[in-house]
């Protein structure tokens, strides 16, 4: 894939309206806001910038992602290239044996810190989403399950997500179309987990399928491709933008 020139993002800013900071994620240092949500007008997504690929936006968009720590482009159609994973219902993962795919909750994690993570979706998913916690947050989730070591994850997030919610200490994202881009850094302290919807869970038939959630991570792609999902295959690779991808992250300076 031939790579244009390099966008910034007040090339963004110039054509797409922008909401800033519209999360309330609060911890042990007080209230704090984050998240820039970016607007891309329909008559522009198929045009560059907005049509490149996660890892130009990771890339192009770094001290952003690192600023406000999350980033938003509702509705902005997929671009699939390099995606480490196609993470849909765990029941249409079977055949895994990569818990990342097959178990219906996660604990919390950051993807190869500090690099951050996109996440993509073309339609809304029905019965899973991302949440989003402060590392406050995530420490209490660890105490909370070294307390109760015969709970499940998923009897965790049960009690959990909720209540991290109703206290303005999580998120719940990556449920609708579009590309969500997360920090991994120690500089917004965010961690992330699967969870999901146990109301809709209970009453789903047993054909019943989800959204794929397209997951792009720059050391994923590098080193991790195919054991994040043995059947993803040949579709959708660029080795021309992996060893584009490569040299980036030889060059970086450091975060």
């Amino acid at each position: 894939m031939k790579r244009p020139h390099s966008f910034l993002f007040s090339d963004i800013a110039k054509e797409c309206p922008i909401i800033t900071q519209p999360y309330r994620l609060d911890d042990n240092r007080g209230e704090r806001r984050l998240g820039l949500r970016i607007i891309v007008p329909e008559a522009l997504q198929s045009t560059y910038p907005y049509n490149a690929s996660a890892y130009q936006f990771l890339q192009q968009l770094r001290s952003e992602i690192l600023h406000y720590g999350l980033i938003e482009f509702p509705d902005l159609p997929v671009n699939y290239s390099n995606h480490t994973l196609a993470q849909k219902a765990p029941w249409q993962h079977s055949y895994s044996r990569n818990p990342y795919l097959t178990d219906f909750c996660q604990c919390p994690h950051q993807d190869t810190p500090p690099y951050p993570t996109a996440f993509w979706l073309d339609k809304p998913r029905r019965f899973f989403s991302t949440w989003v916690i402060s590392s406050d947050f995530a420490e209490y989730f660890y105490a909370v399950r070294q307390a109760n070591p015969d709970h499940t994850i998923e009897q965790l997030h049960r009690l959990l997500v909720q209540k991290s919610l109703d206290c303005h200490q999580g998120l719940l994202l990556n449920r609708k179309p579009g590309l969500l881009l997360i920090d991994n850094s120690h500089h917004q302290r965010l961690f992330h987990a699967r969870t999901c919807n146990f109301q809709q869970i209970l009453h789903k038939k047993p054909d019943d399928t989800d959204t794929a959630m397209y997951a792009f991570n720059e050391i994923g792609l590098l080193h991790h491709i195919d054991n994040l999902d043995s059947r993803r295959g040949e579709a959708w690779r660029d080795k021309e933008e992996e060893q584009q991808v490569r040299l980036f992250i030889k060059t970086e300076k450091p975060f």
